[in-house]
């Protein structure tokens, strides 16, 4: 039986929820959408991300990147966040404190932290449903790359 590909996941920062789909649209780019906002900013529901074709997924933030080659040996090859100028890098959200499979838990989350003050990056409270989408979207998957710098990777590990 053959693997299925995650085709979406949810990233909650401490301002905002990001819709982030894998389905490129006619600009060949992903899909990185604010569908939650508290306060001011920017990007408003709605907008979207641009800037790149492929998803890097780091604490810092979800950011689309073009760079889809090695710079040395001239060989197509996807690289992740941490190899590619960041003069490639394209439109970014800020830092994740969660990242959701579903759609109404990373509202809920979003919604409990307009009480709290004592939020972190990479918040350990969600660290299972983070670690589920880690998982999901695993070390081959064709839009969404994983940083795996211990300084920019979503980690819990001491």
């Amino acid at each position: 039986m053959e693997d299925k590909v995650l085709q979406e996941f949810f990233a909650v920062t401490m301002t905002s929820v990001y819709r982030v789909g894998a389905i490129k649209n006619e600009h060949r780019q992903p899909t990185v959408e604010k569908i939650a906002l508290r306060g001011g900013s920017v990007i408003g529901i709605g907008s979207q991300l641009t800037g790149g074709s492929v998803v890097g997924i780091t604490k810092l933030g979800i950011l689309l990147y073009q760079q889809d080659y090695d710079p040395f040996s001239g060989r197509k090859r996807l690289q992740r966040p941490e190899e590619v100028n960041t003069t490639y890098w394209g439109g970014m959200t800020s830092s994740i404190v969660a990242l959701f499979l579903d759609r109404d838990e990373a509202l809920a989350c979003f919604n409990e932290l307009a009480d709290c003050i004592c939020l972190t990056n990479c918040d350990p409270q969600w660290q299972e449903k983070t670690e589920a989408v880690l998982m999901a979207i695993g070390n081959g998957h064709p839009v969404f790359i994983i940083s795996a710098d211990p300084k920019l990777a979503i980690s819990y590990q001491k």
